[in-house]
């Protein structure tokens, strides 16, 4: 059966592979439908694009939002994606795509210093320029943050440094500005596109609340559930799937994939472990088929 990986990161946010990699990658794998999803960002999505039209690989432009969620003071992603949609004019930063994620990129570039002010208060000295370079692009956020401490040997990994001193609650870490859910669903729909609810496992909801979430969300456009996510246990994926009935919302999957070495799930996930059939998200292929085609 055909696999496909929705849900994918590249060196344009916190990936470790360029885009046009990432596509041969998946084009080695055999994966019948992919998409770049980079944090904040859709600077990856030419090169992502160009490289699958060569491959003839199914390429789906894609971004994550950072977003808040009213009513609570809980944060998630959105995913976005913009099937049909001319690539020029999405990368625009001149409509309103572009704005907000200009608007959502100055939020990280607002708090990036003050995250090293906080790290050095408590003795480890990070400068933005090696920060910057270990980004080796427009987003710059937490994890390059991460990546420079543990190459400055302040820290052993990654993981340590988000456990000890970036993740929430802990001495470094500063929140920044997001958009809100609503606000996000609504520029993504103006902008041709379709909202989809990222790792709602992450969510610190109960099933009652998560519920009235998606009713909410679908109410402002929601069109998809990430159901399909290495983390997601059965019992969430039977939860997230009576969701998406209930709210007439389709099923999408990926595998989170930035190329780092502790990550347990490779592109496009494995044989006998995780990984999306084609099937299994089957509505939104052919949802985004017939917008390819308008």
């Amino acid at each position: 059966m055909a696999k496909v990986d929705l849900h994918i990161h590249s060196t344009a946010s916190d990936g470790t592979r360029s885009p046009g990699e990432l596509v041969i990658m998946a084009a080695g794998k055999s994966l019948s439908v992919i998409s770049i999803t980079d944090h904040d960002t859709l600077d990856g999505i030419p090169e992502g694009a160009d490289v699958a039209a060569e491959l003839e690989i199914e390429f789906i432009p894609g971004v994550e939002l950072s977003v808040d969620l009213e009513e609570s003071a809980l944060t998630a992603h959105l995913l976005g994606y913009f099937p049909g949609v001319d690539i020029p004019l999405l990368v625009s930063r001149s409509h309103s795509l572009g704005k907000a994620i200009a608007y959502v990129q100055e939020g990280r570039s607002r708090r990036n210093p003050r995250i090293l002010e906080k790290l050095a208060e408590n003795g480890i000295y990070i400068e933005m320029e090696t920060v910057q370079l270990m980004a080796g692009g427009d987003v710059v956020g937490r994890p390059h943050i991460a990546e420079a401490m543990v190459d400055a040997g302040y820290v052993g990994s990654m993981n340590e440094a988000f456990s000890r001193f970036l993740a929430k609650g802990k001495p470094a870490y500063v929140e920044r500005d997001r958009l809100s859910v609503s606000k996000a669903i609504e520029i993504i729909v103006e902008s041709g596109g379709l909202p989809v609810m990222a790792h709602p496992g992450y969510i610190e909801m109960d099933s009652k609340t998560l519920r009235s979430l998606f009713e909410r969300m679908k109410g402002s456009g929601l069109a998809g559930i990430e159901v399909y996510y290495p983390s997601h246990t059965a019992s969430m994926i039977t939860t997230l799937k009576a969701f998406a009935r209930e709210f007439q919302l389709v099923l999408t999957g990926g595998t989170d994939y930035h190329g780092r070495s502790n990550e347990a799930t490779p592109l496009g996930g494995t044989e006998d472990g995780f990984h999306i059939e084609q099937e299994d998200v089957k509505d939104f292929i052919t949802l985004c088929r017939s917008r390819s085609r308008r």
